[in-house]
Formats: structure tokens, C-alpha cells, sequence
């Protein structure tokens, strides 16, 4: 029995050790880490004057709206590639402390996000400035349609108006505290050892994996283009295939308990 808890103790200690090693990213894109606030306004009762959404990209508006979760995960991939793009978000319920998977796949990424919902947003979203002496030479019908949009621009920036009629039908299914948890915990972990080494390499196309979860008070973000380390793809394979799995119908909860301990341990 001693001998039993002593290796436990050890294995424990051997396995944060490990995590706790720097995940180098060399010979592959570039990337983004961010913490930031996850809430601005905490007085707001609805999500769009909630929730921190200022560096979160189109894509990530599409799939997950106004809201933070608990652990977000998107891959986006070329038209050259598969042009699609999958996400999956656990959404931590307050009202019972239960959690709820969210799986959602976007075909035909070329017609949908880059021909047409990109240019959507960036015409309804983006102010216009015009110079002093420019300003000074319109009529006042023409400053007070300026300001028309710009109020409008203002205020659908984080509405949810502009992404609704491209979002996906998500696949809702609820899952354990436990298996929630842990990929809550991989999440982390790969975010906060996750450090860039070298110089990127100039890469077109490729795929783009972005890794997201509330910490406390903060929201941890990851994007990486074109990702090379194991850990970052095996943790990136995990989320693929729970996605995979949740469409197709044959999500088995038990499948994956064991699975993200060998990921980062």
C-alpha cells in the first residue's frame, strides 16, 4: 500500500513536472496568444454588453455568437483544402452548474464566410471617417447619412444580428462535469506553456486552430496557423474527432475520459 501511494506521489509529480514544460511551436505559421478580461460590463443582463468580444474573429462570431464559454475550439480550413470549417464550445450552465457540448460544422466555407458573410460584416461594421476638409464640403445630408451609419456600425458590432442567418444548426448534447473539466484543464495548460520559438515560416494556405477557455475572471485565447507541435495536434485531433463523433451520432462520453490525460502527461 505505501509503495502504492509513493508512485502515485511520484507519477503525480513527474506528470505536472512535464506540463509544465514549455510547448514550443518551430517550423510552422505564425500565432496568437492573448488574456484579456472575459467580462466588461458586468451589469449588462444581456450577452452583447457582457462578454469581452473585441479581438474574437468572423469565424468566431459565426459559430459561438455573443458569448464566452467555458472551453471554445475552432479549425478553419482553406477552400483549397477541405473549405470547411467545425467548432466545438462546452457551455457552463449557472443555474445548475451542469455542462452542455456544443458541436457545429460550416460547409462550403468559400461561398458562405469569404464571399459573403466577411463582406457583410465589414460593410455594416466599419465606420466611416471623413477628413476635416472633407467633411466641410458634403452636404448635410450626406454628414447626417454618415452618421446614420455610423451609429448602426456601432451598434451591431456586438450584435449578433449579422451571424445568425449563416450560423450552422449546432449539435447539443450534455456531458459530465468530469470530462468538461478535463478539457478545460488540457486547454489551459496548452495555452499557458504554449510558446513560439524561432521565426515563423512564410506559409500559404494551411489550416488554423484556435483553442479558448474562461480562466476566473480572464478569457485565454490561442490561434495558431498551421500548427507543427504534437501536443497542439493531439489536443487538436481530440476536439476533431468528439466533433466528428457528435454529427455522425456515435458520441461515447466514455471514449474520451481517459484520452486527454495522455495528451499533455
Amino acid at each position: 500500500m505505501k509503495k502504492f501511494i509513493c508512485f502515485s506521489v511520484v507519477f503525480a509529480f513527474t506528470c505536472n513536472l512535464m506540463m509544465s514544460q514549455p510547448i514550443n511551436h518551430s517550423n510552422g505559421g505564425e500565432y496568437l496568444k492573448r488574456i484579456e478580461y472575459n467580462v466588461l460590463h458586468s451589469g449588462a443582463t444581456d450577452d452583447e454588453h457582457m462578454y469581452n468580444l473585441e479581438h474574437k474573429s468572423v469565424i468566431d462570431r459565426l459559430f459561438f455568437g455573443s458569448r464566452n464559454s467555458f472551453v471554445e475550439f475552432v479549425l478553419e480550413d482553406t477552400p483549397e483544402g477541405s473549405n470547411e470549417a467545425t467548432a466545438l464550445r462546452i457551455i457552463k450552465k449557472q443555474n445548475d452548474n451542469s455542462y452542455e457540448l456544443e458541436v457545429m460544422r460550416l460547409q462550403n466555407l468559400l461561398d458562405v464566410y469569404y464571399e459573403k458573410l466577411m463582406h457583410v460584416v465589414s460593410e455594416k461594421t466599419t465606420p466611416i471617417f471623413a477628413p476635416f476638409w472633407l467633411s466641410s464640403a458634403v452636404s448635410s445630408e450626406t454628414k447626417n447619412r454618415i452618421n446614420e451609419h455610423n451609429k448602426e456600425a456601432n451598434s451591431l458590432k456586438h450584435s449578433d444580428e449579422l451571424y445568425k442567418p449563416y450560423r450552422p444548426e449546432p449539435i447539443k448534447l450534455e456531458v459530465s462535469r468530469e470530462l468538461a473539466e478535463k478539457l478545460h484543464e488540457k486547454t489551459s495548460m496548452l495555452i499557458d506553456n504554449f510558446k513560439g520559438v524561432g521565426t515563423p515560416l512564410n506559409i500559404n494556405g494551411g489550416f488554423r486552430v484556435t483553442f479558448r477557455c474562461v480562466v476566473d475572471d480572464e478569457l485565454w485565447t490561442l490561434s495558431v496557423h498551421y500548427p507543427d507541435n504534437r501536443t497542439v495536434l493531439r489536443l487538436s485531433d481530440l476536439f476533431r474527432q468528439i466533433i466528428t463523433d457528435s454529427i455522425d451520432g456515435k458520441m461515447d462520453e466514455t471514449k474520451y475520459l481517459k484520452l486527454p490525460d495522455k495528451i499533455l502527461c
